[in-house]
């Protein structure tokens, strides 16, 4: 353990002490409950994680039960389960008996464990400031990164613009019919050319709309077929491998539905015009935060940039490991609580 983080414990340990006998009692489960409910009333600004550690201990020392109603508490209105992944009544107690044993045998206060969330605190804050050039680097990074996916964007919604004044598209019927002994739904598209140039090929999507507004589907269509003029393409959506389209299409008429298309690539008389070209598809829609921390969404694992923020985390997390036993201890047995079911069983 380095000499300043043993310098930190040893005050905030003395600093605790000389304000109140509570900080100095041992965590023993028989009282467990009635020190954190004077520890909160004698000092009612312990920050989120001092009262996030102490409140798990109450009920991770009330069984299974007590523990993961609390967590499911934290999710709100979340209709998600967590009893299947935590572990078993047995284990579980084994692992709290674990916890307390070792508070035991070590004779931990609660001023040991808090000073060590301090600890926490004080490596995190100097490792921050440590790494300020570097955020301001990868923030620098990402917001060029969010400009250039802007423009790409901007440009694409041009080049898209193009495309659909060059063809027009056109539903001419939507029928049940069936194909190779399948039942399937037949759209039949009318391609008009606009241009003076052939179409060599094309992608595009057509949104349906009922009446009412509601999708009914978006069909991804491509045709290869050459035309000068125009041309009618036939797309087939069967019950099994289209059966999304293959329902919402079903009984439904041509008169009750509105369309919308968006041409995103065509060949034009041999020149291949795309809209998405060097268009990164996720816009995370970066900002500069108020406080860097080294966030980047576009950041790859080989970047550098990424490579050397990873060298600070790690050495962090290695201070922080060598500096707080009593936590590494808390989290290594909560850790244990969780059980990852077998996807294959």
């Amino acid at each position: 353990m380095k000499k300043e983080n043993c310098l930190i414990i040893i005050i905030m340990a003395l600093i605790f002490s000389s304000c109140s006998t509570i900080l100095n009692e041992k965590i023993e489960p028989s009282t467990l409950e009635d020190n954190v409910r004077i520890i909160k009333e004698k000092y009612p600004d312990l920050d989120s994680l001092k009262v996030d550690i102490l409140d798990k201990l109450i009920y991770f020392n009330k069984g299974r039960d007590a523990y993961i109603s609390e967590l499911e508490s934290i999710m709100e209105d979340s209709e998600f389960s967590l009893k299947s992944f935590i572990v078993d009544e047995e284990k579980f107690n084994e692992q709290k008996d674990n916890l307390f044993n070792y508070f035991e045998a070590q004779e931990i206060s609660f001023g040991e464990l808090l000073a060590e969330i301090d600890t926490i605190h004080a490596i995190n804050d100097r490792f921050d400031n440590e790494a300020q050039d570097l955020y301001q680097k990868i923030d620098a990074y990402c917001s060029e990164k969010q400009k250039e996916i802007e423009a790409s964007e901007k440009k694409a919604e041009e080049i898209k613009a193009r495309l659909n004044e060059m063809v027009d598209l056109k539903i001419i019927s939507i029928r049940e019919t069936e194909y190779d002994y399948s039942d399937v739904i037949e759209v039949k598209i009318q391609m008009t050319n606009k241009t003076s140039k052939p179409i060599e090929a094309i992608s595009f999507n057509m949104e349906l709309t009922d009446k009412l507004g509601n999708k009914l589907a978006t069909l991804g269509c491509k045709s290869n077929d050459r035309f000068v003029n125009s041309d009618v393409g036939y797309w087939i959506y069967d019950r099994w491998d289209n059966s999304e389209i293959y329902n919402s299409l079903k009984n439904t008429r041509l008169s009750h539905i509105t369309t919308k298309s968006e041409i995103s690539k065509i060949n034009h008389g041999g020149e291949l015009i795309s809209a998405y070209d060097d268009l990164l598809i996720i816009n995370f829609e970066y900002e500069t935060p108020e406080k860097l921390d080294g966030y980047c969404p576009y950041l790859d694992d080989t970047d550098e940039l990424k490579i050397e923020l990873d060298k600070l985390k790690k050495r962090k997390e290695i201070e922080i490991q060598e500096s707080t036993p009593i936590m590494n201890k808390y989290k290594d047995i909560t850790l244990k609580l969780i059980n990852i079911p077998n996807i294959f069983d």
